[in-house]
């Protein structure tokens, strides 16, 4: 089953990087901590693309 949520990119104060807000709601459903460690994927298909986010360690 996909969840699908809506967030909004965000300045990480002095970096050039940039944050994603993962919802209460998907952090309650799967447990998501502050560190939790994730590995990051990109598919890019034409002009669109995929980020998945896999956890690889659990705080």
């Amino acid at each position: 089953m996909e969840k699908k949520s809506v967030v909004k990119a965000r300045l990480h104060h002095g970096a050039k990087s940039l944050d994603l807000t993962i919802p209460v709601s998907i952090c309650e459903d799967f447990n998501i901590s502050e560190g939790d460690v994730f590995s990051v994927e990109v598919n890019k298909q034409d002009n669109d693309f995929k980020l998945i986010y896999r956890r690889i360690l659990k705080q």
